[in-house]
């Protein structure tokens, strides 16, 4: 009996997770194409990027606005 429990809980659990509606699959793919990233237009840190504009941590430059193929899918926060 308690096989059967815990062999249905593992298939509940392996069938719900990872599991998206289209609704939130849709919202995500349109946020991630709107997304603006900013980098350092002296690369102080490499091919960082960040979220959203303000100024380099290291030479205090003003972020630049960089083109999506440019940049990498995880962008950093400061």
């Amino acid at each position: 009996m308690n096989k059967i429990i815990i062999a249905s809980l593992l298939l509940l659990s392996a069938a719900c997770s990872g599991n998206k509606t289209e609704k939130e699959s849709a919202g995500t793919e349109t946020h991630a194409v709107s997304e603006k990233k900013y980098a350092c237009p002296m690369q102080c840190e490499g091919d960082k990027t960040y979220a959203e504009a303000g100024k380099c941590p290291v030479c205090k430059m003003e972020l630049q606005e960089v083109a999506l193929a440019e940049t990498d899918t995880t962008a950093h926060q400061h």
